[in-house]
């Protein structure tokens, strides 16, 4: 595999995780911490209106008012400001081959568009990865065409990460982004496909780029992060607050090489410590055998 440079451009803004609260802002955590019961209180009162209105259709209509909405709101606004001043750690999950890595490192990552699919396909052409026969196939590919026009699921003009480190230890919402080459965009669509599915599955190696993000430029619906945070601060609390502190962020620019980190292939081993692969049931499972 390529090897990765020695440094990296640190980034301007201190990182933050989710799912780790010892790298929070210690201002966010204070005042969060400090509001504790409100916004227990808040969560509680919500799934009792919740409940209400499952019982009683009419309520559906005309919902009682959350008595502790306003002092939520105001809390949560008032954290947005701190949490806007940092970067989000986020974790992208694909194959690369090593010319792609190295790229990565060179350059960045790049938003999914026409042309990146076109010089990846090139790419893996020269590098013999693909026959002319197979890079035509690809190439001129309805499937691809589809999803490069948003017609199942927005990817174009987009790069998706997961920020929670759990995401990567569940299996089924991960394997297939390692298992074949290209992303989304490439491979759906051809998971059942007898022409290229084995060549998809030969190229490159499972990687999971690590990237800090500001969080004045990653989107995610909704688009608040403070009340993420807040959810997963109080997850032993409250059971499935929401909104989920579990989610998928995008940003809609290409990413400059000082917001990637790390790029952490299959035989690195933090991607067993990150993903637990090897204890993945067979249905999901990465064979090393593969590469």
């Amino acid at each position: 595999m390529s090897k990765e440079p020695r440094f990296n451009a640190m980034p301007t803004k201190l990182d933050v995780e989710i799912e780790k609260i010892d790298t929070w802002p210690t201002d966010f955590l204070e005042v969060a911490t400090q509001n504790k019961k409100l916004i227990l209180f808040y969560h509680q009162e919500s799934k009792r209106i919740d409940y209400l209105c499952r019982e009683d259709v009419v309520l559906r209509t005309r919902p009682p008012v959350n008595k502790y909405k306003n002092g939520y709101d105001t809390l949560v606004q008032s954290l947005n400001e701190v949490l806007n001043k940092y970067n989000i750690i986020g974790y992208h999950c694909t194959r690369l081959t090593p010319t792609e890595i190295s790229a990565i490192y060179r350059e960045g990552m790049k938003v999914l568009s026409p042309d990146l699919i076109r010089s990846r396909l090139n790419s893996a052409r020269e590098h013999g990865h693909l026959s002319q026969t197979e890079f035509e196939y690809l190439a001129n590919s309805p499937k691809i065409k589809a999803n490069l026009h948003n017609l199942h699921g927005t990817r174009t003009g987009n790069l998706w990460f997961c920020p929670n480190r759990s995401t990567l230890k569940e299996c089924s919402a991960v394997y297939r982004l390692f298992r074949s080459w290209g992303g989304e965009a490439m491979y759906c669509g051809h998971e059942n496909d007898g022409h290229i599915l084995g060549t998809l599955r030969t190229i490159g190696v499972p990687c999971i780029v690590k990237c800090s993000i500001p969080i004045s430029d990653a989107d995610q619906y909704p688009p608040n992060y403070v009340e993420r945070f807040l959810s997963y601060f109080i997850s032993k609390d409250i059971e499935y607050p929401e909104p989920s502190a579990g989610f998928d962020m995008y940003i809609k620019r290409d990413l400059k090489v000082s917001e990637v980190l790390k790029v952490i292939d299959l035989f690195n081993p933090t991607f067993e410590a990150l993903t637990d692969c090897k204890a993945w049931h067979e249905q999901c499972k990465i064979h090393p055998e593969q590469f």
